[in-house]
């Protein structure tokens, strides 16, 4: 089962910052449990959220710096606080910027907004392969992947015409 998280991303800057739409329709069932008469969206989901508006951020710009698709996973999660409960269908606009771009990791501080209200912030740290580790995966099945998903996400032309798709 795939989690897309995001509904649209609005913005991407590569090297800066992205702006991306979601919401908390979730089914039933999720909030059934999480709380009994306090229906409220499980902070990790907030936190996978901003991880996949960060992830595409992330893999836009290093993907145009190094001329060759990068895929970043979540490594880390740091300062993450959630400031106010977010309940069933609430639309949600999440917010991130780099702070750090390495050779193999980025750090972005990332912000969840309900409406004006900040309801959760976190720094997430990314990381991907070494070209020589990722050289083992099909790199055509990647990049068809990464295609369908920024063009389900209103984004056109990733992995712009320059990447290149190494040879496996």
């Amino acid at each position: 089962m795939r989690w897309l998280l995001l509904d649209q991303i609005v913005e991407l800057n590569p090297g800066t910052n992205a702006i991306a739409l979601a919401s908390t329709n979730f089914p039933d069932a999720l909030f059934n449990d999480h709380f009994p008469g306090i229906p409220v969206t499980p902070g990790v989901l907030l936190i996978e959220m901003a991880a996949q508006l960060t992830g595409c951020l992330i893999a836009v710009t290093a993907s145009q710096r190094d001329q060759i698709l990068r895929l970043p996973f979540l490594s880390m999660v740091r300062e993450a606080k959630f400031r106010k409960f977010v309940g069933p269908n609430v639309q949600l606009r999440i917010e991130t910027e780099i702070e750090e771009l390495e050779a193999f990791s980025a750090i972005c501080r990332t912000r969840v907004l309900s409406e004006e209200d900040r309801v959760a912030s976190m720094t997430l740290m990314m990381t991907f392969l070494p070209e020589e580790e990722a050289a083992q995966y099909d790199r055509t099945l990647l990049v068809a992947h990464e295609q369908a998903e920024f063009l389900r996400l209103g984004l056109i032309g990733f992995p712009p015409g320059d990447v290149r798709v190494a040879a496996k």
